[in-house]
């Protein structure tokens, strides 16, 4: 599965979105989300969800775009957005930028 993800700073102290995927499975916040209903070539979307846009699958492999929410941890300049992650399998982290034991002293 290959993820774009487009972040988004939380509230404080509002926690950051995990993300776990397995086969045809993403769980996001701990909600699982079956895609395997998307066919080669097909299209679907998940209303309701954090998941953006329409899914797709080219290849054999989903693409899905997902709003992220970081936490507190994160630096508040970013990299250039969305974050692409090819391959995503297991607990997926978010390739955010964090302060230092310095910054959240």
């Amino acid at each position: 599965m290959n993820l774009t993800l487009s972040p988004v700073r939380g509230l404080p102290g509002r926690p950051e979105t995990t993300l776990h995927v397995d086969g045809d499975t993403i769980s996001i916040n701990g909600t699982p989300y079956g895609l395997s209903p998307v066919s080669e070539s097909g299209e679907g979307e998940w209303p309701d969800s954090p998941i953006i846009g329409k899914i797709t699958r080219q290849g054999g492999v989903l693409q899905v775009t997902l709003l992220v929410v970081l936490d507190d941890t994160a630096l508040h300049n970013q990299p250039d957005s969305p974050w692409t992650i090819h391959d995503a399998s297991g607990t997926v982290a978010i390739p955010a930028l964090r302060k230092t034991e310095e910054m959240t002293a």
